[in-house]
């Protein structure tokens, strides 16, 4: 979370212009103010609704006095009630006890439920009310925090109050041991510490136990995927068969298409084989177109002048 710093000139301007309306919020009272000339208002409400602090408008913010010193007790109080004497608690407790009243401090340590913004609401009013303490800066930071939130729109500039953080140094005076006349811790009772501030035990992993297996059920799951694997491979044999006998078949179209124009080649050259019939005149004809005209074999010498005369 971010360090929530209070501006000085929201401060001062708060300071001069402050007060408490009685009337206001339901007669449960309002504190009103003016910085850079917008007007403030600071309710339980507003607190509630801005700081988040997960209480309710009708939680308590007191409770009944048997059960606080029956809590007081459990947190080895060696001191009365309802005067809380801080320096008569453990050194682990005294540190809450800064400013905080006993049912606070019980409520917080307890879980109890308990209107933490009606409690800060009454401490800024009762600072206000009374004319010898006017002190209205007694939480800084939780009114910027209503500002920022409620009034965006006011200018920021870099000038802050100086405000000490809260550490593990700011309480450390409640370690020290004090010189007192009449009180003082002696440690009567064992320190017990519970709730959300007990000590902080490690965790240890355990792993989980071996969930036992049914047998039964894992013999069927198997069963059921060597089937599946089964009939995976009956419908992969299958695809592969029907691949096959559709390749086969294309095969046997395409040989015997190639058959039948061997076939019809073999034929065709067969009729060119075989001899055409002549007549008698035909043959005659063409045997005198063999001896060229003159009844007798043509000779080279023939060919010699042929060949002459055609070159004439």
């Amino acid at each position: 979370m971010a360090q929530v710093m209070m501006q000085e000139q929201n401060e001062r301007q708060l300071e001069n212009t402050v007060k408490v309306n009685k009337q206001g919020a339901n007669e449960a009272g309002t504190i009103e103010a003016t910085v850079q000339e917008r007007k403030i208002f600071i309710s339980e409400a507003i607190i509630q609704e801005v700081l988040r602090l997960g209480d309710q408008p009708q939680h308590p913010t007191s409770y009944d006095q048997n059960e606080v010193v029956s809590a007081l007790r459990r947190m080895s109080y060696e001191g009365g009630y309802p005067i809380v004497l801080k320096k008569l608690f453990p050194p682990y407790w005294r540190l809450l006890l800064n400013k905080t009243l006993t049912c606070a401090l019980l409520a917080l340590v307890n879980e109890w439920d308990y209107n933490f913004s009606a409690f800060i609401f009454d401490h800024l009013k009762k600072m206000l009310e009374d004319p010898k303490r006017k002190i209205f800066m007694l939480y800084p930071r939780f009114i910027q925090m209503i500002l920022d939130e409620k009034h965006p729109e006011l200018v920021k500039v870099p000038n802050y109050i100086n405000l000490k953080p809260i550490g593990p140094g700011c309480f450390e005076n409640a370690y020290r041991a004090k010189r007192a006349k009449q009180h003082n811790f002696v440690g009567k009772f064992d320190l017990e510490k519970y709730s959300r501030f007990g000590d902080v035990v490690p965790a240890v992993l355990v792993a989980p136990a071996p969930q036992q297996i049914n047998v039964q059920v894992a013999e069927e799951h198997d069963m059921q995927q060597v089937q599946q694997v089964v009939a995976n491979e009956a419908e992969v044999e299958t695809e592969i068969l029907d691949s096959d006998s559709e390749t086969d078949s294309s095969e046997e179209e395409t040989d015997s298409e190639s058959k039948v124009e061997i076939v019809a080649y073999e034929k065709e050259e067969e009729a060119v084989r075989q001899p055409v019939p002549m007549s008698s005149e035909d043959l005659a004809a063409l045997l005198m177109s063999l001896q060229g005209g003159d009844g007798n074999p043509p000779t080279v010498r023939t060919f010699v002048v042929q060949n002459e005369a055609a070159d004439t």
